[in-house]
């Protein structure tokens, strides 16, 4: 999916093909297609044009595999499973999480059952309390006060290889919430970026612009490299 807008886009979200030119490819959407888009786009047309098809499995299945929705394919031919059983309310972010997964390599995945959040013991100004944990959260939860308690997830890292040494850390991205502090909008669940000098707090929305932009700037580099090795 590259950075890109498409020329016209419906008032619904939805993409507009321009008249003058045929229907185009799955695979040529995908290219153009923003993570933006695969959160805006109607589900029926996000299916339709990326060649996906839905399957309906009976109730239980996947949820026997710690799973609520699993695909298999690629982009153009595709299909995902959820069970039939599902609400609706909650079927929708299921299959656009899927959709945002699916490329025209072959692949399969499946998507976790979200746990419920968790009590779990945290030390505070040496004494033992019990707090509202998020299923994601792995900090251990020793603060001097309650207001500096804070949840952060396990951390995503990109290295970056070097032709005069071994590959280095250049960015680690993790969940993070500072659900008992007094900065409304950094209590809520939230993107965190460390280069190891710096921190850069995003929102959900901000997370996926800015994902949208490393693809845009991996393409870049793989141009760039293409063109070195010619």
């Amino acid at each position: 999916m590259q950075n890109t807008v498409p020329a016209q886009v419906k008032p619904s979200g939805g993409l507009v093909a321009p008249a003058s030119q045929p229907q185009q490819k799955p695979a040529d959407v995908w290219k153009s297609m923003t993570l933006g888009q695969v959160a805006t786009i109607p589900v029926s047309e996000l299916l339709s044009v990326l060649g996906v098809r839905i399957i309906e499995v009976p109730q239980g299945e996947l949820a026997a595999e710690g799973l609520v929705g699993w695909f298999v394919g690629r982009v153009g031919s595709a299909e995902i499973q959820i069970e039939r059983t599902l609400p609706q309310a909650d079927r929708e972010p299921v299959v656009r999480d899927l959709l945002a997964r699916i490329t025209p390599t072959q692949q399969s995945y499946g998507k976790r059952a979200t746990s419920a959040p968790r009590l779990r013991p945290a030390t505070v100004g040496g004494s033992l309390v019990h707090i509202e944990c998020p299923a994601w959260c792995n900090s251990d939860h020793v603060e001097g006060f309650l207001v500096d308690v804070y949840h952060a997830g396990e951390s995503v890292d990109l290295l970056v290889p070097r032709m005069d040494g071994v590959p280095e850390p250049l960015l680690h991205a993790r969940l993070n919430a500072d659900t008992f502090g007094t900065v409304v909008p950094f209590q809520a669940p939230h993107i965190v970026l460390d280069d190891e000098s710096d921190t850069f707090a995003m929102t959900p929305a901000q997370a996926l612009e800015f994902a949208d932009d490393l693809v845009a700037f991996a393409a870049q580099i793989r141009a760039l490299a293409e063109q070195a090795g010619r």
